[in-house]
């Protein structure tokens, strides 16, 4: 079996010849993921010759980490050294031209022998269970997203006794740091030196543990460290951290940077954020329809109105209106929210049955529920523990 990215139809004969018949075919690198994800023991991908070279080794280096035995043979309808080096450098295990049929059943035989081998000298015939990414994002600065990132990633660990990460992405001007009045000896700028050889090990040293089960990942002290942090940096620490956590809680910047575009691919959930005037309703309008454009699912979206009670002169229904949806989830305005950042505590841990913890922890419920349901009767914090005894 092997899966095949890109539009291939016109050559479908060519791969039938080099893989046999039993083929899956996926248009998008999401569509890709998904894929893999749902077929744990595949081998190969072979991607076609429409696909750009940078998106071709962005999917390489995704799952070079984390499936090392997943080979990847990318067919083109010319060769370049260009294209060879950057494709061998991502971890794609061969090249091979659209004409030659000969060669491409070599590579697809001679990737598949070097899995085979890979699976039986290591641990990797089953792929290390994947946590679950969820972005809390709002195109409008001021909008409370580290508050609602911080008490979230806590409402989860409270909620499902699982281990969560908590990142912060706003590489210039990250708070979560300050809001939880953390000693920044640690940080993603950590990672710059150790972009050649960034590997598990190396991202739970960049890590600080607020509670057990609860780590977070601060934004650079300097802001000058977040030209060195490209997108396919924050994509391997994110993909570290899905297998190493549970949940993964991103607090963002008010921008689609390429971190940001990078992270909603990889997330599972989005938290999209606003509160109750016309700047932060007209920018959710604005995220919606570029998520829209990029073909991100809505099912994965949880739209929020955070201080949803405060007297500005609109409703949560002037915000449902607005955006032809409804709001998923609301957080009432308290003086005890800037009161808790202030003494450097998560209002969910220090007042849990304030009526915003309540709220956030329905937030957590709504975020989680259906992996819980698709995990059966698994006791929660199950992976949790075993992770805990390594």
């Amino acid at each position: 079996m092997a899966v095949i990215l890109g539009e291939v139809l016109a050559n479908r004969d060519k791969y039938v010849v080099a893989v046999g018949g039993d083929l899956r075919m996926v248009g998008s690198a999401r569509e890709l993921h998904t894929d893999l994800d749902q077929h744990p023991q595949e081998d190969l991908v072979i991607i076609g010759p429409d696909v750009d070279i940078s998106a071709a080794a962005d999917t390489a280096i995704r799952y070079r980490a984390s499936r090392p035995s997943l080979g990847m043979v990318l067919v083109r309808r010319r060769l370049e050294v260009s294209t060879l080096n950057q494709a061998l450098r991502s971890g794609i295990r061969e090249v091979v031209g659209i004409d030659d049929t000969t060669e491409l059943l070599g590579a697809c035989n001679r990737s598949i022998a070097l899995s085979r081998e890979l699976r039986s000298h290591s641990d990797v015939s089953t792929p290390a269970s994947k946590g679950h990414i969820v972005i809390v994002f709002s195109a409008k600065g001021g909008c409370g997203k580290t508050t609602i990132s911080s008490n979230l990633a806590a409402a989860i660990r409270e909620r499902t006794g699982q281990t969560v990460a908590l990142v912060d992405f706003d590489l210039q001007f990250g708070d979560i740091g300050v809001a939880l009045q953390l000693e920044p000896t640690r940080s993603i700028a950590d990672a710059i030196g150790m972009h050649a050889n960034l590997d598990a090990q190396g991202v739970q040293s960049m890590l600080i543990e607020y509670r057990p089960g609860l780590d977070v990942l601060l934004a650079p002290l300097h802001p000058s460290d977040v030209e060195h942090i490209s997108a396919d940096m924050a994509q391997q620490v994110l993909t570290h951290l899905q297998y190493s956590h549970d949940w993964v809680v991103v607090d963002s910047p008010p921008a689609f940077t390429e971190v940001v575009l990078r992270t909603f691919d990889m997330a599972d959930e989005f938290v999209l954020l606003t509160t109750l005037d016309m700047p932060a309703i007209k920018n959710l309008k604005v995220t919606m329809d570029t998520l829209d454009a990029l073909a991100m699912p809505r099912d994965k979206w949880h739209v929020l109105v955070n201080r949803s009670d405060a007297r500005m002169g609109l409703s949560v229904e002037d915000v449902e209106k607005a955006i032809g949806l409804s709001v998923n989830n609301k957080i009432a305005s308290s003086n005890d929210v800037p009161m808790s950042i202030n003494s450097g505590e998560i209002l969910f841990l220090s007042k849990p049955k304030h009526v915003v913890s309540r709220e956030i922890a329905q937030l957590a419920t709504d975020v989680t529920e259906k992996y819980s349901k698709a995990a059966g009767n698994e006791k929660p914090g199950l992976l949790a523990r075993v992770r805990g005894a390594r």
